[in-house]
Parts: C-alpha cells; sequence; structure tokens
C-alpha cells in the first residue's frame, strides 16, 4: 500500500505520484466537503470537466490534506488502456495484488484507502472496465474511489445514482466562485477593481484555466485596460491553450463546424447545418458536449447548446481574422433562420452583425413595437443603439428606438432618435408612420398637437393603437380627466391582451390602479395595484422598473393607513427597482415624509424639502400634487421653514389653482399665523362643497382643520361635530394619517365613547398616534393593568370583581392605585387620562 501523501516512494514514476504545483494551491472547502462525502456512504467519486477545469489541481491539493487516509495516485495514460499494462501499473501503486484481491489488502489496511484515477477516459477495455466495476459494486468498506476524467467514464453508474451512492462534481461545481476568483487572483498578486473582476468572470464564467491564463495577461497594471479588453480573443496564450487542448484534437471538419456555429449564441442542429452545411451536425454537437469539449447543453427545449464564451469568442476573432466577409454571410443566415423562428431580437441582433440594413429595417418595422409591448424593449433598445446613422436616420427606424428607449426611461435616448426625426427631409409617410410619430411625442411630452391629424388610436395595427392609447390615457389622466382616462386604458388593455402584448397589459393596469387614486377610489386602487404586481410577478418582473409605480401606490397607501412596516416595504421595494424618472422623484419624496413621521428632525425635513424642490420641473399628474402638498406643507410651518411653505403654496396654486387644495393649503397658512378667523373663511366652501377638490383626503384635512379651530375657540360641541365629519369620510378609507397630522388626539380621547360606529376607527386610530413622552406615568402593576383594561366597560365593580375571580374590595384598592397614578378621582377621568398616555 502507498504511504501517505508527501511520502510517497522518490523511487516511483511520476504517473503514481500525487501531481505538485508551481503555485500554492487554493484551498476549496465546499469541493473538498463534496470528496469527503459520508463515510461508508459514498465510495466512489466522478470529477468531470473540460480541459483546463482544474480537476487534477483540486484532487491533488485535496489529497495533500487527507492525513486521515491512505492515498493511492494513478495518472491514467493511453497505454494503459490494455490489461496488460493497466494491472500491473495497478499493482505496483497498491501492491502485488490484482483487484480481485484488492479488496483484502483493503480490509487489512490501518486507514481508509483513497484510490485515485486521474485522466481515467484513457480507460476504454471492458477487461479493465469489468474489473473497476467490481470494485464498484462490492467495494470494500475502507476504499473510496475517485475518477478523474474529462468524459464520465463508461461504467454502469445508475444504481449507485439511485440510491445516492455516488458524488458527481461536474464543470458547474468546478467553476470558481467569486469569492474563490478573488481568493486566486489575491494569490496570484493581481489586484483587480470589482468591475474588472465582474467583466473577468462574465468573460470565463469561472473556467480556472481562463482565469489562470487572465491572471497571466492582467498582471501588468500599466496595460491592464488594454488586455482586459482584448481577452480572451486576442490573448496569444488563451489561443494557444485552446488550440492545444480543446481545437487541436479535432478533426478539420469539426474545427470548421464550431467556427460557423460560433456566430450564434445558443446553437441547434437546424440551425447549425443552415450555418455549417453539415448534415450531422446534431451528432457532432452531442459528441461534443459529451466530450466536455467547452459545449454544454442548455435546458431550453428543441435540443439547443451553447459554446463557452472563451471558446466562442476566440472562434469569433478566429472567423473575424480569416474570413471577414464568410462573418457577415453567416450573421445574415442566422438572422433569416431566427426570423423565421419567431425570434425577430435574435434575428436583429444577427442582421446588425452582418451590416445588413434592408434585413434590419423589415425587422423593425415587422416586429419593433411588438416587442416593446412584450417586455422586450431593454434588448431592443441595446440593439437600435448599434445601428449605423444612416440606418437610423429612416424615420420609421428612429421612432421604433425612441419608443424603446422611452419604454426603458433612457430620455436623452428617446429625445436624440426624435431629433433626427424632426431633422429628417425623408416625409413620414406613410399614414402609419405618422401615428407613430404622433403616440412618441405624446408620450414624451404629454401633447396632443400631433395626434388629432392622424389616425393614432384606430389604425387597425394592434400595436400601434395599444400604443397610442396607452399614452393617451397616461396623458390624460395627468392632465384630471380621469373618466376618459379609464375608457382609453381599458380600451388599451382590451386590444392588449386580445393580442398577449403582456407587458403592455402590465402597463395599463397600473395606471387604471392610478385612474382609481385619482378618483379617490383607494382600496380599488389598492387591489389593482396588488393584482398588477401579481400579474407581474407571475411573469417573472415584479423586479422591473415598470412596476415601482405599483409598489409606491401601495406604499403610500399603508402610509395614510399609518401602517408604518408596510408602507417601508413597498416603498423600499419601488425605489429598488425604479429608473430615473419623475414617478422616481415622487417616490423618493414620500419616503422622505415616512422618514420624517418615523423621526422627526430638521435632517428629516430638509430632505423632503430637497425632494420637493426636484418635482420643481417633474411633469407630475395633478392629483399626485393634490396628496402631497398638505403633508409637505404642514412639514415646512412646523420646522418653521417659510419660503419653503410659500413655495408649497405657490406650486399648487399654480397646478390646482381654484380648488379646495389651495384654499385648504391657504387656511392652515392662515391658522399657523393666529389668524383663524380668516382660517374659518377660507375653509368655508371647501366644507360646503362649493369648491371642487382633487384628492379625497383633503375634504377631511379641512374638517380637521375647522375641529382644531374650534376646539381653540372654546367650543367643544361644534369641534366635536367637526370632527365626527373628519371620521366619517375618513373611516371608509381608513385613513388614519391626516388625524396624525392635524393634531387632533386630545380631541379623539375626549370623544371617546360618543362616535357611535366609528369608535372602532378612533381606537385604530390612537393605537397608532404617538403619546406625549413627557407626560410622567408610574408604572402600573399587572393586576392594575388587568384591572384598566375593564373600566371602558359598562360592567359594575362586582361584575368587574367576578369576572377577574377577586372579590370587590380587591378591586377598589386596584382602582385607587390606578387613580393615584394617573391623577384622577374618578372612572370616566381615568379612562380619558389612559388613552391620551397610549395605555388604552
Amino acid at each position: 500500500m502507498s504511504p501517505a501523501p508527501g511520502q510517497e516512494d522518490a523511487d516511483a514514476p511520476a504517473k503514481l505520484r500525487v501531481p505538485s504545483t508551481t503555485v500554492e494551491p487554493l484551498h476549496r472547502a465546499r469541493l473538498f466537503a463534496l470528496l469527503d462525502g459520508e463515510e461508508g456512504r459514498n465510495p466512489v467519486v466522478v470529477v468531470s470537466g473540460p480541459a483546463g477545469s482544474g480537476k487534477t489541481t483540486l484532487l491533488a491539493t485535496w489529497a495533500a490534506q487527507r492525513s486521515d487516509a491512505r492515498v493511492v495516485w494513478v495518472t491514467v495514460d493511453a497505454r494503459d488502456d490494455d490489461p496488460a499494462e493497466f494491472w500491473p501499473t495497478l499493482r505496483r501503486a497498491l501492491g502485488p495484488e490484482p483487484a480481485a484481491d484488492f479488496a483484502a489488502a483493503v480490509h487489512a489496511a490501518d486507514t481508509p484507502v483513497v484510490l485515485i484515477l486521474d485522466e481515467a477516459d484513457h480507460l476504454r477495455d471492458p477487461g479493465i472496465l469489468a474489473g473497476l466495476e467490481t470494485l464498484i459494486r462490492q467495494p470494500p468498506d475502507k476504499l473510496r474511489l475517485v475518477l478523474a476524467a474529462r468524459t464520465p467514464p463508461r461504467l454502469h453508474l445508475s444504481r449507485l445514482r439511485l440510491e445516492s451512492r455516488l458524488v458527481e462534481i461536474g464543470p458547474a461545481e468546478l467553476a470558481f466562485t467569486r469569492a474563490e476568483t478573488e481568493a486566486l487572483f489575491d494569490r496570484l498578486h493581481v489586484r483587480l477593481t470589482p468591475a474588472e473582476l465582474d467583466q473577468i468572470l462574465r468573460r470565463t464564467e469561472g473556467w480556472p484555466a481562463g482565469l489562470r491564463l487572465a491572471a497571466m495577461s492582467l498582471g501588468e497594471r500599466t496595460t491592464r485596460a488594454a488586455r482586459l479588453a482584448a481577452f480572451p480573443a486576442d490573448d496569444r496564450a488563451v489561443v494557444d491553450y485552446l488550440t492545444e487542448e480543446v481545437l487541436g484534437p479535432q478533426p478539420p471538419h469539426v474545427h470548421q463546424f464550431l467556427r460557423a456555429t460560433s456566430v450564434c449564441d445558443r446553437i441547434c442542429a437546424d440551425l447549425a447545418t443552415a450555418l455549417a452545411g453539415q448534415a450531422e451536425s446534431g451528432e457532432i454537437l452531442d459528441r461534443l458536449e459529451r466530450a466536455n469539449a467547452l459545449v454544454t447543453r442548455t435546458d431550453e427545449p428543441g435540443g439547443w447548446y451553447r459554446y463557452h464564451p472563451v471558446l466562442r469568442d476566440v472562434l469569433r476573432a478566429e472567423l473575424d481574422r480569416r474570413h471577414p466577409l464568410v462573418r457577415r454571410r453567416l450573421n445574415h443566415i442566422a438572422a433569416e433562420w431566427f426570423r423565421d423562428a419567431g425570434r425577430p431580437l435574435v434575428a436583429l441582433r444577427h442582421a446588425v452583425a452582418a451590416d445588413d440594413p434592408g434585413l434590419v429595417d423589415d425587422l423593425l418595422a415587422a416586429f419593433g413595437l411588438r416587442e416593446i409591448l412584450s417586455g422586450r424593449a431593454a434588448e431592443l433598445h441595446r440593439l437600435v443603439s448599434r445601428l449605423s446613422p444612416d440606418t437610423l436616420a429612416r424615420p420609421l427606424n428612429a421612432l421604433i428606438a425612441a419608443a424603446a428607449a422611452l419604454d426603458v426611461s433612457e430620455i436623452s435616448d428617446a429625445d436624440r432618435c426624435l431629433s433626427i426625426v424632426d431633422r429628417s427631409e425623408q416625409p413620414l409617410r406613410p399614414g402609419r408612420v405618422r401615428a407613430l410619430h404622433a403616440a412618441v411625442v405624446l408620450q414624451r411630452a404629454g401633447t396632443f398637437d400631433a395626434l388629432s391629424a392622424t389616425a393614432a388610436g384606430k389604425t387597425g395595427d394592434d400595436d400601434l393603437d395599444t400604443l397610442t392609447l396607452l399614452n393617451r390615457g397616461v396623458a390624460v389622466l395627468a392632465q384630471g380627466d380621469h373618466a376618459e382616462a379609464e375608457d382609453v386604458l381599458l380600451r388599451a388593455l382590451q386590444i392588449a391582451a386580445h393580442g398577449k402584448r403582456e407587458h403592455a397589459v402590465l402597463l395599463c393596469r397600473i395606471q387604471l390602479a392610478a385612474v382609481s387614486g385619482a378618483r379617490g377610489e383607494l382600496s380599488r386602487m389598492d387591489e389593482r395595484a396588488a393584482d398588477a404586481i401579481s400579474f407581474a410577478a407571475e411573469r417573472g418582473w415584479a423586479r422591473t422598473p415598470h412596476c415601482a409605480p405599483a409598489y409606491t401606490m401601495r406604499g403610500a397607501l399603508a402610509y395614510l393607513r399609518l401602517d408604518h412596516d408596510e408602507a417601508v416595504r413597498f416603498i423600499s421595494l419601488a425605489k429598488e427597482v425604479q429608473a430615473c424618472s419623475p414617478a422616481a422623484l415622487v417616490t423618493h419624496l414620500i419616503d422622505a415624509v415616512i422618514s420624517h413621521g418615523t423621526s422627526p428632525s430638521a435632517t428629516t425635513a430638509d430632505q423632503v424639502r430637497d425632494h420637493w424642490r426636484r418635482l420643481a420641473d417633474a411633469p407630475i399628474p395633478r392629483h399626485v400634487a393634490a396628496y402631497l402638498a398638505t403633508t409637505v406643507h404642514r412639514i415646512a410651518l412646523t420646522t418653521g421653514q417659510l419660503d419653503w411653505a410659500s413655495d408649497v403654496l405657490r406650486r399648487v396654486a399654480e397646478t390646482l389653482g381654484g380648488s379646495g387644495e389651495h384654499a385648504v393649503l391657504q387656511a392652515i397658512t392662515s391658522a399657523h399665523r393666529a389668524k383663524p378667523g380668516q382660517a374659518h373663511r377660507l375653509l368655508a366652501p371647501v366644507l360646503t362643497g362649493d369648491i371642487p377638490v382633487t384628492a379625497v383626503t383633503t375634504p377631511i384635512d379641512a374638517w380637521l382643520l375647522e375641529a382644531s379651530l374650534l376646539s381653540r375657540a372654546g367650543d367643544p360641541h361644534r369641534a366635536h361635530s367637526a370632527i365626527t365629519k373628519a371620521l366619517t369620510l375618513a373611516e371608509p378609507l381608513w385613513a388614519a394619517q391626516p388625524f396624525r397630522a392635524a393634531g387632533v388626539r386630545d380631541l379623539l380621547v375626549k370623544g371617546t365613547g360618543r362616535f357611535g360606529k366609528l369608535d372602532r376607527f378612533v381606537s385604530a386610530i390612537l393605537a397608532a398616534l404617538p403619546v406625549d413622552p413627557d407626560v410622567p406615568v408610574d408604572r402600573l402593576t399587572s393586576r392594575e393593568h388587568d384591572l384598566l383594561l375593564e373600566l371602558p366597560s359598562m360592567r359594575t365593580t362586582e361584575e368587574i370583581a367576578d369576572s377577574l375571580f377577586v372579590s370587590v374590595n380587591t378591586v377598589k384598592t386596584h382602582l385607587r392605585g390606578i387613580y393615584r397614578k394617573l391623577g384622577v378621582n374618578q372612572r370616566r377621568d381615568a379612562v380619558t387620562v389612559a388613552r391620551e398616555r397610549g395605555l388604552l
């Protein structure tokens, strides 16, 4: 039996010694854990992967730290695929006995035995494989057989796999993780920025040989940027390695096949045949995949394969150097194939690579809008950004590019494309192009001027009509025409759903939720927004920027209802996914308002102010401004920032002049300046309904201010009546936030028990409102607290004593303690003070 690692026989041939490495190897704990397995449970380990995947290095490193086992290493070569050579080699490594008697030798060993057969794919002889299968079927208890090869060995392993007694480590496991890559480069004294590391991982996918070659190439910091840009396609070391280890062993027709098909990111047999002209394409792909030649089968239905990025880039570079015209022809073939297969964006990518403007024009005209409305605008935007100036100069191409840019909130790109159309000497023909121009201008600027002169929305082209109606619905909603917005968006939704343009369906649903919010139907808004999010989640879109408005609406409603946790959750989701847009500014403002409400300070107030000012030039809808203005105005006044408060008032006058919102803000300002009479006069037309309001919360704010003014004037009865009217309006919405902002806790406490069916809502508000922390309260005992909970009821002392299973005298003793600690003399006052202090 061979000695432990590090104690090998110096006279043993190299093939029977654990290989050494020139660089201190990396300790890959996650793979060591797989190799160790469960003693007696996993007798066989198969490590397979392409050239350069680190199989030998991994096993040598693992073997060196297996002090608890006798490690026997054999590096198999082609000569060993002969029983007359293999078994003597094994005897030299294991001892004098052939494999049939090896079990007895293992049983007699003092420690577990690990037999590692490296490069085991050389073993094909039936007799050798039969001998190995004998060890696998009847393994000695102390034996662990490890087989390393580029391709899985030709052994019958299905039963072991079924019984979970086989450990398999393949290319996916052998690939380096980000942490392992960082550790490797650190060990090789190559310091990378996070962006450089991302780029290397993206190009190598953690392939160990690729990483080591990259480290060699990037050692010199002065030339790193250029070398990184050239890696791997123009890196001589990479090209030589792949030529020797991967491409060299392939026959010429397979090398030509790989080169021709490398123009595609994914390849199937039919596409490969079209590109390479070889009828046996499916067989070639299957053999390459089985041979672990950096070709893997994907999960995509239809027998699709992909080449490792390093191999693909090297093959493409070779094609560019040797046959540039062939590369263009191959991309043209691929473009037509993918167009006919119903994958227009992939077709467009190849048409651009083929530098075929006619095919690009045809693809954009036929599929551009469809791809945007189906949720693939981001990919389309990336592709059209690569178009030549001449191709983009055609109006239809520029308009589709602008629509894609707007969908992904790349406003500057959209403006550049629209300016191309404006400067173009080509007329906007046919009518479809004019209608598309009107729709895109409407989406960008919210102007209807060009729309009326076209058939936009009624062209009969479902994609164009969907885009037009959707943009029109958004625009009329921003202008405050809720009825038309609902009608137009429902029509857009119907067309989009019929055509299965699911991205457009999502956008329509979100905008319909916004319509409900603008109408004051807040529960309906929440329901529609939740449905839109569910619709998006089912399609993997829940974390995309288009869902941000739905999250913002749900977060704003949660804030209105004083549901702090839900408000923070939804607003955080909106911030996480949204792109830079006016809607994002609104989200950040609401987030700042929530933060200020939770922990008010000069800093949080300044954040609210800064976000408000960023909205100055943003085209936000009227109803959004109406909902936000009162809250922002109050924060400005309470923090003494009168210039800011005046700015809010001025902007509301410009946006919502003559509305109830403007009157309420003026009244709040008058009350703040100790002019209650003026405040009453300003509120009067809002309270009577003579002035229209935009936000459903505005009348609530008006009645709360009226209640506060009456309370300060010493008119408790009318104050109670006013706050009851505010509660009546707020309760169906469960809108508790206005009561917190108005500072009417005392009025709610004093009126508790007199609000009738509204008392439940009042209790919920009081539970959510902060208690004055400066009021000292002696801590109640647990018994006193239990009794306090009974005091709001109409039960007598005797009934309470009976329910608490104590005597009447005990109840009276606890009552005196409660009265003393709350500073009151009677039961009703105890309930009032307890509510004021948040004890009830």
